[in-house]
């Protein structure tokens, strides 16, 4: 006994040539779509981490100035490093340059007027600069110095 089977080869039972490239295409544009997506992914974690590493150099910086007598304070520009043990094998990351600036406060600075002790204090402002993706990024950090600050108190008491 034999038993026959019928194949028809009609344009119906296959995919023509046009929809094999349709999807095609929409598989290039979804891996595109893909590929994109994680390199925007990763260059915002990038930034992240560089904008966070910005705010922990500027509050080492303030904490320095915090312990620093109101004469010892200059204004002065130093290079810090994402990653400074990274120096050694040439992998320190993003370069930052750390701008300190001191000048004196004006009457606009203070909330309450009058303030009669403004001689005896100094702004001081310290700035991160950088550059991420060819693009400059900057943050700062504003807080006031005076002369009968907590240095007094820390190295006065021995």
């Amino acid at each position: 006994m034999r038993v026959q089977t019928r194949v028809n080869w009609n344009s119906s039972s296959a995919f023509t040539f046009v929809e094999t490239m349709v999807a095609m295409l929409t598989g290039a544009v979804m891996l595109a779509a893909l590929y994109s997506s994680f390199a925007f992914g990763y260059g915002a974690v990038k930034l992240a981490r560089e904008d966070l590493r910005a705010t922990q150099i500027l509050l080492q910086q303030m904490e320095t100035l915090r312990l620093t007598s109101l004469a010892a304070i200059q204004t002065g520009t130093s290079t810090n490093y994402f990653d400074p043990t990274g120096m050694t094998n040439g992998c320190a990351g993003a370069v930052y340059t750390i701008t300190v600036t001191t000048n004196a406060p004006t009457s606009s600075d203070m909330p309450v007027q009058p303030v009669y002790y403004m001689s005896k204090m100094r702004k001081v402002t310290v700035t991160a600069t950088w550059t991420n993706a060819n693009q400059l990024r900057t943050r700062s950090l504003i807080t006031y110095a005076s002369q009968s600050g907590i240095q007094n108190y820390v190295y006065a008491h021995k």
